[in-house]
């Protein structure tokens, strides 16, 4: 059995330990266990039922009608709202919440039912990459730890990689060739991963070389593989690299190949502008540019 402190409890959930202590002497929600030495702390059943209760809250849920449930009533409220899957806010908490507590089956139970009720365009645009942005905040402000970020990312980028090899025999002989890779210092594979899943889906060729590829071995691939686009995301690099750097040491290595650069650091900051580098602000700017692609492909 895990053990958490009032302090665990508050970063894990959101909820402050003042409205903790507040919410068990006026509703009687919960009575904390005590170590031998006098200490409170909570178990895992207490932890998902702070999550719920947080989750019902975040959803228009007054705690005081929330104290009249049962834990039973509670879970199942809990579980009806996860059947809204067009719900994006309750999908993200819900991923949070697996997350939180590591539950490995829920939250490929989540992920998996969200791809398939919304197809994996739609839910990775609208639930998925919302998650990791949260993901990304509660890191930042300590919520989390790595090994939380670790576990869904790498649930995510599994659960794309599956989908991916469904296409496996839809190459297009007269498709297109892409380059997929990230520079030195970027290890953030989601986005990638999910260009070569679309890239793939519309019958593409492509060349995933994943993360933290050196500039020298780009160059050479490129000579060797002579792929008709470059693609990259920059999503995090270090104190010593800006965008720009970057993005003209990419240039450097692929020479007079068309670059495809998408992220957070392209979308959200000023690059230089050449001419044949293509800017993806989003995954429907992408779906555009694939269609126009297969346009050319077809005629």
């Amino acid at each position: 059995m895990k053990r958490f402190s009032i302090s665990d409890i508050e970063n894990l959930t959101g909820i402050k330990a003042h409205t903790i202590r507040v919410w068990e002497q006026r509703y009687n929600f919960f009575t904390p266990k005590r170590t031998e030495t006098n200490i409170r702390y909570y178990d895992d059943q207490d932890l998902c039922m702070f999550l719920n209760i947080a989750t019902l809250n975040e959803n228009g849920y007054k705690i005081s009608k929330i104290s009249q449930m049962n834990s039973e009533e509670i879970n199942q409220l809990v579980a009806s709202l996860k059947e809204n899957h067009y719900n994006t806010n309750i999908q993200v908490q819900m991923l949070s919440n697996a997350m939180l507590k590591m539950d490995d089956e829920e939250f490929d139970e989540i992920l998996s039912t969200c791809i398939r009720e919304m197809g994996m365009e739609t839910a990775v645009a609208e639930i998925v990459f919302p998650f990791l942005r949260k993901v990304g905040f509660m890191w930042q402000v300590g919520t989390i730890n790595p090994a939380h970020e670790h576990f869904a990312t790498h649930k995510i980028e599994q659960k794309i990689i599956y989908c991916t090899t469904q296409f496996n025999k839809k190459i297009n002989k007269q498709g297109k060739r892409y380059l997929l890779f990230l520079p030195p210092n970027e290890h953030h594979q989601v986005g990638l991963l999910f260009a070569q899943y679309m890239l793939r889906s519309n019958g593409h060729h492509v060349l995933y070389l994943g993360q933290n590829l050196p500039y020298e071995s780009l160059a050479e691939v490129v000579n060797y593989y002579e792929p008709d686009y470059v693609l990259s995301v920059l999503t995090v690099l270090n104190t010593d690299t800006d965008v720009d750097d970057a993005v003209s040491k990419i240039k450097n290595a692929i020479g007079q190949t068309p670059l495809i650069l998408t992220g957070s650091l392209i979308t959200s900051q000023e690059t230089n502008k050449e001419e044949k580098i293509i800017i993806v602000k989003n995954i429907g700017e992408f779906a555009s540019i694939i269609e126009k692609l297969n346009m050319s492909i077809a005629s």
